[in-house]
């Protein structure tokens, strides 16, 4: 893309200067000038764009109002994650190829731009095979007798003449211009040109310049050959020889150029030498053109670090002005935003094309920034940020005006680490008996309905009304109809600001503890959670359907990779509530390719890391065993992790990622890591700590990060005082 807004840009250069020569220029006699001017603007015009200029100006930081028209942003949630299962449709991948708009345009330009100039080669080899006889006379020039194609005409000091044609007053004459040419050397011109016009092809205004560029050289031949012969026989030997014609591009033809116009300027009287001064008018046009594609105004403050950030930003707002943007080391798109003397880097990868320096914005934070880090996949630091990046979920105008908001899909429930569903929703309708006992609450949120049962914990309540915001807590939901659930089983329902509870005691101590803390692994007489260890990971498939109710998924011509090996097969059932699969017509390859085993039917137990095949055809080796191994290693090491965050706990839709945030304890055997920020992956037995605080017995380190191995045990740390 910078290529072609580069290309754009040297267009609209050369569209500004040929404007001024036409409006200006063209009708000087100053025919010298107006040669040097052509050939310089056209030059300039692809020098500009590629200067870069950066001017720093001071700004003052100003308190800013925000339009009545922004609608107001509520806080950031801090509701879980959302981790259900996708719902499983009929499906059938589309196979025709997207087509790349950008790389066709750089094809059919590169492809356009090469066959120009191989024509232009082809036109001057044409050319050149015609001098290898010549006749040279006293001025320098070499004479070419050639009564055919291209005559009466000049390349460099080659000059093709029709002696037959022409008396030998009218030959003096013909070579006294060619000379001019050639001493002139307007066909180094003539050969830039070509060379332009082949880069420049699909721009009008260059064709322009050639015309007016050639123009300009026969002017200046006819002014100086018409010194000594006077205007009359010099405007009679024109129109004489006007007949011929000549399709070369390289060559100057004595009489290619329209007749007319030269015979004109001829008799023109010649300008006076104070209309030279009009060149200088060319002066601020080159300026503005170096302003608009090659300075960079950049906005700069003193700012005190001592300065704190406004109250705003402690609610997710800031209010600004654009000072800078640049791609970062972590290849990701940053805008720095000036607000109340502080300046904060915002990610805008998927929007910079939308902000430009200068612009004052509003951006919403969806939280704290981070301190980024880019790893090799040993782990090892590649890139990293200078300081934090926040990141937006909506940043508009001052007054109003949308540039981006995040997107952010739509679910009926969240799913919590402690494996409680969460989901935050309005009341629609509360049923009571006769006792005024709650029998069901309805919940909706425009899109989903949530039916909670609660006949059976006689629960008598005169806070929740309907229209309530409210957030509940349950498990053992069913789907009843589309985007409609129903339990008998709610842990607990929270008004929207905790003031008012309904609460299933027995269920809540299951799940939480008494400060509302989720019960994850940690918490003592209660069984660690351990995710089942093996899962297959698809890789294709050319239809795929799901039965919802019974979690079970059908795939055909499916290929995925499980317990270690590689599965194809015709056609794939996979039960995930049981953690089985049955795969048939189907062929099993090891990981390493050495091995492969083929049967019409394969049973898969992902529990326990197993597999059986019907009248099996060939080996697979011990990759069982191996496994079943992997899987031993990772439930005993699963059993032995234990965590807790003070924020949040999210854990991805495969459960192997899991993420804690806000003042992160993770412990594993006599080892405690603490942090602001915890990534514990199962799937590669790895942890990864932000602000990052070991501790074993009485040792205890620092470091800005950390990344732990636990099948090695050993860490990795990025920053460390190991004097703290």
């Amino acid at each position: 893309m910078e290529g072609l807004t580069y290309l754009l840009k040297v267009t609209a250069c050369t569209a500004l200067f040929f404007g001024f020569y036409m409006l200006f220029l063209k009708k000087l006699t100053f025919f010298k000038i107006n040669r040097f001017y052509l050939l310089g603007t056209l030059l300039l015009s692809f020098i500009i764009p590629v200067l870069q200029f950066e001017i720093k100006r001071e700004i003052v930081a100003t308190d800013t109002e925000v339009s009545a028209n922004v609608p107001e942003i509520k806080p950031v949630s801090t509701d879980p994650v959302q981790l259900i299962q996708p719902i499983m449709v009929e499906y059938q991948p589309e196979v025709s190829p997207k087509i790349d708009w950008m790389m066709l345009m750089y094809g059919v330009y590169g492809i356009t731009a090469s066959l120009l100039l191989l024509v232009c080669l082809w036109s001057l080899f044409k050319l050149l095979k015609y001098t290898g006889k010549y006749t040279k006379n006293g001025d320098g020039l070499k004479l070419i007798n050639k009564n055919e194609g291209f005559t009466n005409c000049s390349f460099f000091n080659y000059v093709f003449i029709d002696e037959k044609a022409l008396s030998n007053t009218d030959l003096t004459v013909l070579l006294k211009h060619e000379q001019v040419h050639a001493r002139q050397f307007h066909s180094v011109d003539k050969i830039m040109l070509m060379v332009f016009k082949s880069i420049l092809w699909f721009n009008p205004i260059i064709y322009l310049y050639d015309k007016a560029l050639e123009q300009v050289h026969e002017y200046e031949a006819d002014e100086m050959t018409s010194a000594d012969l006077g205007n009359q026989a010099y405007a009679s030997l024109l129109l004489k020889l006007a007949i011929t014609k000549s399709n070369m591009p390289l060559i100057h033809n004595f009489v290619k150029s329209p007749v007319k116009d030269r015979i004109k300027m001829l008799f023109n009287s010649k300008s006076k030498n104070m209309k030279k001064l009009v060149y200088l008018l060319v002066l601020p046009v080159a300026l503005s053109l170096v302003w608009m594609f090659a300075v960079q105004v950049v906005y700069a403050q003193h700012i005190k670090a001592e300065n704190k950030p406004s109250p705003d930003f402690y609610k997710g707002i800031l209010k600004g002005k654009v000072i800078d943007i640049k791609k970062e080391a972590i290849d990701i798109y940053t805008f720095y935003l000036l607000s109340d003397g502080k300046v904060y880097p915002v990610e805008a990868t998927t929007f910079k094309e939308k902000i430009k320096v200068g612009d004052e914005l509003i951006a919403y934070l969806s939280g704290s920034g981070f301190n980024m880090k880019k790893l090799d996949k040993d782990g090892k630091v590649i890139a990293e940020t200078n300081g934090p990046i926040y990141n937006a979920t909506k940043v508009t105008t001052l007054t109003g005006r949308l540039i981006y908001e995040q997107k952010i899909e739509k679910h009926a429930f969240l799913y919590e680490a402690n494996k409680a569903r969460s989901a935050s929703s309005q009341i629609r309708s509360i049923q009571k008996d006769g006792d005024n006992k709650i029998q069901k609450i309805v919940l909706n949120d425009g899109v989903f309905t949530i039916s909670l049962n609660l006949k059976a914990q006689n629960i008598k309540d005169h806070n929740f009304k309907a229209g309530d915001r409210v957030l509940v807590k349950f498990i053992g939901e069913k789907l009843v109809a589309k985007n409609t659930y129903a339990t008998d089983k709610m842990i607990v329902l929270y008004s929207e600001q905790k003031k008012y509870l309904i609460k299933n005691e027995a269920l809540y101590n299951r799940f939480y503890l008494t400060d509302g803390k989720q019960k994850v692994g940690l918490v003592k007489n209660e069984p660690a959670i351990v995710t089942d260890i093996i899962k297959p990971r698809i890789i294709s498939y050319t239809k795929m359907r799901g039965d919802v109710r019974n979690n079970i998924s059908y795939l055909e011509n499916a290929v995925m990779d499980v317990i270690n090996n590689r599965l194809e097969a015709e056609y794939v059932e996979f039960d995930q509530a049981n953690n089985k699969l049955i795969a048939k017509n189907a062929t099993l390859k090891t990981s390493d390719g050495k091995g492969q085993i083929k049967s019409k039917l394969f049973t898969f137990d992902l529990n326990k890391g197993s597999y059986s095949a019907e009248n099996a055809e060939g080996n697979v080796g011990a990759s069982t065993r191996d496994a079943e191994h992997e899987k031993s290693f990772l439930a005993m090491l699963n059993n032995k992790v234990e965590y807790v965050a003070k924020d949040s706990v999210k854990i991805s839709k495969d459960r192997l990622i899991i993420s804690l945030f806000g003042n992160a304890n993770l412990y594993y055997d006599k080892i405690k890591l603490s942090g602001s920020r915890i990534v514990y992956n199962k799937k590669n037995n790895t942890i990864l700590v932000n602000d990052a605080t070991m501790g074993s017995g009485d040792n205890k380190v620092k470091a800005d990060s950390l990344f732990f191995d636990l099948k090695t045990q050993k860490a990795k740390l990025y920053g460390a005082d190991l004097n703290r």
